[in-house]
């Protein structure tokens, strides 16, 4: 069915500006260092920019809105590798075709937004699209949210609603949730929450101990018995990020999830899975379904490379009328790129053990196993990750020798991030746009930026 106005005239002026679009775009296709007369552009724009918003920038970085691939251009001219894709947001890289075709079919819209009330096709599509997806799980509804702190908002209320007067949570040491009001208590950072009063009742427990594999199950399940033991089962749900961004890319086996799955379901507490930044990430659209934990799973919030956000629950938990609402579901166009997101990876070859997520993960881990044990030995003392979510430490990994590093590979061409603290990790989301020649580049770039700091 037609979605927008359409005519011969439309459809002709949408090739054409498609392809024109396209073929600018392709011309950032490389690093460049920013042009004299544009510095002091960027500078006062930045300066500007952070009286405005009360704070200053970790980066001098304003985009042009132009770029290509894993390329984006700076407004003071420069070109650089983007490698933290908005935190994660950018999974197919800069102008993708996708992107500029989502774009301008919400251009034939009569609206911006898809509201909540009034519904439009595009969330319908989208939300079928997505279900699809999870068949062999017992997810069965999906409800749109602004943001990911807000799709775990809709998670918690739809949890406790089932589970009332059960309104503790369990959570894992290391975890980010985001930052509204419910989500700063389950994100594990005190820092984040300062000044905050604790507005929800939230427990954490160790998450798998990368050091310590072989004993991390048991020292969970024992911290879960003493959850038990200390307040009754007062719980409702048990949430986790499979894998953990904000502490480095941290993440089990699939015999530690089941075990802890397995022991919140004898308690009859729920398991939430939250995957706002590793949805289609890894080596499946979810990581829960690259751990085969599908029959476990009873609430999955995503968001980031969706272009949109929300909340997947089963049947079970289906709320009662007025619980969950809200204006939007979303920009049209977010959800136009959705669709076509979520059909592309999957149907095309990215999934699996020869997919080409697992190519880029493994290209990257062996060419820093070839820095660290060459030319950097002993100034990267740790390398690790799955999918296109990365990290690695370098020198001593403190918070200070991490900033100066990560702030060098700036201006040497990469724009990276930090996760975790002592050890402090840079932190890569790659584009799937990455060729081969781009990864040798990256990494000439990488270890002429560790000799010159480390």
């Amino acid at each position: 069915m037609a979605i927008g106005v359409q005519s011969n005239e439309i459809h002709d002026h949408f090739n054409k500006l498609f392809s024109a679009i396209l073929i600018e775009q392709q011309k950032y296709d490389h690093i460049k260092a920013a042009d004299q007369e544009k510095r002091e552009i960027l500078t006062q724009k930045l300066k500007e920019f952070e009286q405005l918003k009360g704070r200053g920038f970790f980066y001098p970085f304003m985009a042009s809105g132009r770029g290509h691939g894993p390329f984006v251009e700076l407004i003071d001219g420069s070109i650089k590798y983007d490698l933290i894709n908005a935190i994660g947001v950018n999974l197919l890289g800069h102008s993708h075709p996708i992107y500029i075709k989502a774009n301008l079919e919400a251009a034939t819209s009569d609206t911006m937004m898809a509201g909540n009330l009034l519904s439009y096709q595009e969330p319908y599509e989208l939300s079928q699209t997505l279900l699809n997806a999870v068949k062999k799980s017992k997810l069965k509804h999906f409800w749109f949210s602004c943001s990911g702190s807000f799709a775990g908002d809709t998670a918690l209320k739809i949890l406790w609603q089932k589970k009332a007067p059960n309104y503790r949570l369990i959570a894992f040491q290391k975890s980010f949730a985001g930052r509204s009001i419910a989500m700063q208590d389950v994100t594990y950072n005190p820092a984040y929450r300062e000044g905050m009063p604790q507005t929800i009742s939230v427990d954490h427990v160790p998450h798998f101990d990368y050091k310590n594999p072989e004993k991390s199950l048991e020292m969970t399940l024992d911290a879960l018995d003493d959850l038990i033991k200390k307040n009754g089962n007062t719980y409702c749900a048990i949430t986790i990020e499979l894998i953990q961004g904000e502490a480095g890319f941290i993440y089990g086996t699939k015999e530690y999830y089941e075990g802890i799955f397995k022991w919140a379901k004898s308690h009859g507490i729920y398991v939430w899975v939250d995957e706002v930044q590793s949805f289609a990430r890894t080596h499946e659209l979810f990581a829960f379904q690259m751990f085969g934990l599908d029959e476990y799973v009873d609430v999955v919030t995503v968001g980031k490379v969706l272009q949109a956000c929300g909340t997947f629950y089963t049947e079970e938990l289906n709320p009662k009328p007025g619980l969950i609402a809200g204006t939007f579901n979303g920009s049209i166009a977010s959800m136009n790129a959705g669709k076509a997101i979520v059909r592309y990876l999957t149907e095309g070859n990215f999934y699996g053990e020869n997919g080409r997520i697992k190519e880029i993960e493994e290209l990257f881990k062996s060419q820093f196993k070839r820095l660290s044990e060459g030319s950097c030995k002993g100034k990267i003392p740790y390398y690790g990750g799955v999918g296109t979510m990365l990290s690695f430490e370098v020198g001593d990994a403190t918070t200070e020798t991490t900033n100066k590093f990560m702030k060098t590979l700036f201006e040497n061409g990469i724009i990276s991030f930090s996760a975790g603290k002592e050890p402090t990790r840079v932190r890569f989301l790659l584009p799937l746009s990455l060729l081969e020649e781009h990864i040798q580049e990256i990494f000439s770039i990488l270890e002429r930026t560790i000799l010159e700091v480390i």
